[in-house]
């Protein structure tokens, strides 16, 4: 720093750094070496760099932040969000199954449609321009009216009214049935316990088919009576129409009816077969199995006359249309329009909801 002392008799001049002379009573050290002046003819920025740094620190000054708009950029957005490594490929894996399982369900939405319209189309009569025929459907049977001559050259509309889902039953063979084993197997579950039933009274035994209810028969579907007993039933029947082996599960119930009943006979009737086991816990129970080759022995054993009354009584019925176990009255054949699902629904339905698996005899094509 400078020194400067002070003298009030003495006057000292000195120039400044402005090049102006100045008169004062105090010193100035001349040995300090004063700056030249700043040419002022340069730009600032090139006098601020010709210009040596002092011993005088100046703060520079403080500039006002100004604040710029942020944009955001769209893949750095996607970058920074917390859905990184294998959770955005299991996100993205997601996505692409849900987007072929909605596809496929398209498809098969498609081909149901087109599998209801064909069926449709296969029920539809063909119109004939010599002999036109009008179809009239009820609930069991399916008539054909030919129109006469005088009302072919016109013929009719015919109109079908698909929203029952009436559906016409399989048609019978030309030639009239007879005692087989097909034919015995075609026989629908209340028309096979009638028939068993009556082999039962050809035994000389009183038999009585069980009751329709939403209980259903609680597993008697025949009560066998001896002619001089009338209270107490002497054995108890199990009739299964079906082309399927019979399970020992079947005979193990049948067995708990007994006992329950207090009954020590049984007779389980089929018009299958038996499985081994179920044949051997069946004897050992003490009952007699009848299977559908054994049930059609015995009817060939009867007399003629009586063979024909029987097989006449049967084919004068609807017997290959199930009987409804709730209601006793003959059932309708359905299907669900999801699946093409068939089977036997009741008539009265609503209030009615019972249900039959379809068997091995019906083939005929639903509605949805």
């Amino acid at each position: 720093m400078p020194v400067s002392t002070k003298n009030p008799d003495q006057i000292y001049s000195y120039v400044d750094d402005s090049g102006k002379t100045i008169y004062s009573n105090i010193k100035k050290d001349t040995n300090i070496k004063i700056p030249p002046a700043k040419n002022y003819s340069l730009h600032p920025e090139q006098v601020q760099q010709q210009e040596k740094p002092t011993a005088q620190i100046l703060k520079p000054p403080v500039a006002k932040p100004t604040i710029q708009p942020r944009v955001i950029n769209p893949v750095h957005a996607i970058n920074s969000s917390p859905v990184k490594g294998p959770l955005s490929f299991m996100v993205l894996m997601i996505v692409i199954v849900m987007g072929f399982r909605l596809f496929m369900e398209s498809i098969e939405k498609k081909r149901r449609e087109k599998r209801r319209c064909e069926k449709i189309q296969e029920l539809r009569p063909k119109q004939n321009s010599q002999k036109p025929q009008t179809i009239i459907h009820n609930h069991y049977h399916t008539t054909i009216v030919t129109p006469s001559a005088e009302t072919a050259q016109s013929p009719l509309p015919i109109d079908i009214e698909f929203s029952e889902i009436i559906l016409p039953e399989p048609v019978l063979a030309p030639s009239k049935p007879s005692w087989t084993l097909e034919f015995i197997r075609s026989l629908e579950w209340r028309e096979f316990e009638k028939l068993c039933a009556k082999m039962l009274e050809e035994k000389g035994f009183r038999a009585e088919l069980g009751e329709f209810g939403p209980s259903g028969d609680g597993g008697k579907d025949i009560r066998i009576y001896k002619p001089q007993e009338i209270e107490n039933p002497y054995a108890l029947a199990q009739c299964k129409a079906q082309k399927q082996n019979i399970q020992i599960g079947k005979i193990r119930e049948l067995r708990g009816t007994m006992a329950k009943e207090k009954v020590a006979k049984g007779f389980f009737f089929t018009s299958g077969e038996f499985y081994k086991k179920a044949w051997e816990e069946g004897k050992e129970q003490g009952m007699k199995l009848v299977t559908g080759n054994d049930l059609l022995t015995e009817i060939k054993r009867l007399p003629p006359q009586k063979q024909e009354a029987m097989l006449q009584e049967i084919i004068d019925t609807d017997y290959m249309t199930p009987t409804c176990t709730v209601c006793g009255i003959k059932m309708i054949k359905r299907s669900t329009p999801q699946n093409d699902y068939q089977f036997w629904g009741c008539v009265n339905y609503p209030r009615c909801q019972n249900k039959l698996k379809l068997r091995w005899t019906e083939s005929t094509p639903s509605i949805a």
